[in-house]
Formats: C-alpha cells, sequence, structure tokens
C-alpha cells in the first residue's frame, strides 16, 4: 500500500556489511563515496563524443531527450579501470549474484561456483525535457518468477542481477534523479508498483544507486530546460546466464548471414524478449547485415507500451 514502503538509505562505501544488509532489507540504498568527483570527470570526458553522435530512440525503451554510450567498458578506460573492479563491487556481486551449488559427478561431490559478468555497461544522460520511464524490474529481461517475500525477509538466491547507477552530476528530482521503491524486491510478481510509493535517488557526484534486479524504480523525468543528467550504469548477471559452448566467438558474421532467420535464432542471434542479445540497441542479426539505420532505432519488443501508464 502507498506510504508503507521505506526510504532510500544511504550508507558510506566503507560499511560494508551495513551496506548488504540494507539491500536485503530494501532491495536498494545509495552508496555514498563511492568513488570520486575526480573519477567521474574523466568517465564524463571519455564518454561525451559518444553521447554526442547518438539520435533520438524511437519507442518506448527511452524518452527522446536520452542520449546512449554503449560499450562504457571498452569507451572508457576510467570506469574500467575504478569502477568496474571496485572491492564493493566485487563483494556484492559475490553476496548476491554468485551463485555456488553442489554436485555428484561419480561418487565424488564438488562444488562449482559461476561468478558474476557484467550483462550491459552504459551511459544514459537524460536532456532537458526528458519523460520518466515506466516503473520497472530490470530482471523482467530474465523472466523470473518473483515469490513474496514480505512476510519471510529476503531469501538467499532469489536475484540473479545486481546494478550500479554512477551520476556524473549532482542528480535532483528537477534534473531526473532515479525513481525507486524501496523494498519492492520482496513483491511478488501480482503486485502493481504505484508512482505514490516512489522515492529518488537524490545524489551527489561521487555516489552510487545500487539495486537489485528483482526492485522496481525508473528513469526520473528531466524538468529543466539546461542540464543534461548522464548516469554510468553497470549491470551484472550470474556467470551461468549464456550458452556453454561461446558460439560468438566460434562463427564469423559471414557464417552466421549465410544461415536461415530460424538456424540464426536458435543460435542465439536475436533479441530474446524483451531486451536481452542486442549489440548497440540494435537487433544482431540487423547488426551483422548492416540492415539498419543508426538514426533511427526502435523498441524489440512489439508488445511495448507507446505512453507511460503512471506517470503523474
Amino acid at each position: 500500500m502507498p506510504g508503507t514502503v521505506p526510504s532510500l538509505k544511504r550508507i558510506h562505501v566503507s560499511e560494508t556489511e551495513n551496506i548488504i544488509n540494507c539491500i536485503k532489507e530494501n532491495g536498494c540504498l545509495i552508496i555514498k563515496n563511492f568513488t570520486t568527483p575526480e573519477v567521474v570527470d574523466q568517465i564524463n570526458a571519455e564518454t561525451r563524443p559518444y553521447l554526442d553522435k547518438d539520435k533520438p530512440w524511437k519507442g518506448d525503451l527511452f524518452p527522446p531527450e536520452t542520449r546512449r554510450c554503449p560499450r562504457l567498458v571498452a569507451r572508457s578506460k576510467a570506469f574500467r579501470e575504478n569502477l568496474l573492479v571496485a572491492p564493493i563491487v566485487s563483494a556484492l556481486t559475490a553476496e548476491f549474484v554468485d551463485k555456488t551449488t553442489s554436485n555428484f559427478y561419480g561418487e565424488t561431490q564438488h562444488t562449482y561456483t559461476s561468478k558474476a559478468i557484467m550483462s550491459i555497461s552504459t551511459t544514459m544522460e537524460i536532456g532537458p525535457g526528458g519523460k520518466a520511464q515506466r516503473l520497472h524490474r530490470d530482471d523482467k529481461n530474465y523472466h523470473v518468477d518473483h515469490k513474496d517475500q514480505t512476510q519471510t525477509g529476503y531469501q538467499k538466491h532469489s536475484d540473479v542481477e545486481l546494478s550500479f547507477l554512477i551520476p556524473g552530476i549532482d542528480t535532483t528530482i528537477e534534473n531526473g534523479a532515479t525513481q525507486v521503491i524501496p523494498g519492492s524486491h520482496l513483491w511478488d510478481n501480482n503486485r502493481v508498483p504505484l508512482f505514490e510509493e516512489v522515492d529518488y535517488a537524490v545524489m551527489n557526484k561521487g555516489d552510487a544507486y545500487v539495486m537489485l534486479g528483482s526492485t522496481y524504480h525508473a528513469g526520473g523525468a528531466n524538468q529543466t530546460t539546461d542540464t543534461k543528467r548522464p548516469m554510468h550504469g553497470m549491470f551484472f548477471c550470474r556467470g551461468y546466464m549464456r550458452s556453454e559452448e561461446n558460439q560468438y566467438l566460434i562463427h564469423s558474421p559471414e557464417e552466421v548471414m549465410s544461415w536461415s532467420p530460424e538456424a540464426q535464432r536458435i543460435m542465439g542471434y536475436t533479441v530474446s524478449a524483451p531486451n536481452i542479445g542486442f549489440v548497440d540497441f540494435i537487433d544482431p542479426g540487423k547488426y551483422l547485415s548492416g540492415d539498419y539505420d543508426p538514426d533511427n532505432l526502435h523498441d524489440f519488443d512489439p508488445s511495448q507500451e507507446v505512453k507511460p501508464w503512471n506517470v503523474k
């Protein structure tokens, strides 16, 4: 019910245990002093050329005022060498995303740990006038069946994704601070997220917003007339969420394009609905064939709604 959700908490990066406990309780938090403003400035500078070249999105996935810089790990050395490998990132992905199981191989029991991998790294910049996204869970892409945990408390291994959002500038409600519903990671699939339950990830440059894939959130509306709000994101998923054989390194683009569309689909060269498997926000088959207009990119899933339904 509106008014019953907890507020978004803020904890210093040095307090690892408190951060972990907060994520278990609320599904999200703001980590204070996650990095330095100077590192963020470097990332801003490295991503700026790509953001300036990007074009408006044609669809509901992003507001037309949003600009994107995919391949962030490759395009920003500062991001790669400072944020990607930060100790707190490893600690949190180990706690919430890594998966360890034991199985018998013959009569010998073996224990295996699948470590988290990067699902996507990208910068998203909301320009003046950009509308808010719909409230959503990022793990919709992985078709997770959520069970109600409001009575039991958070159950370990119930999430498959953990995300970090690092603002390029101080974020405010006015310039598009992320909307979030703390505690929504405990909801089942049937509970509807309401705008009245939202809190805002207001941050200083150097902070980071962290959330489980099951936490309802949305990019905020940029109500300013002159401020661009960049957000540098890294989204981790379980390491086994990929094919056993790394076919993407085996087959040449020419081989793949000689296959039938159905063969391409079976081998993973299409987008899994709603948004898994794209390349620079382009369908992989179209990317390989060159049959796309980089200035006219659309939603992958035709079931996407045209307009947000819960934005006031």
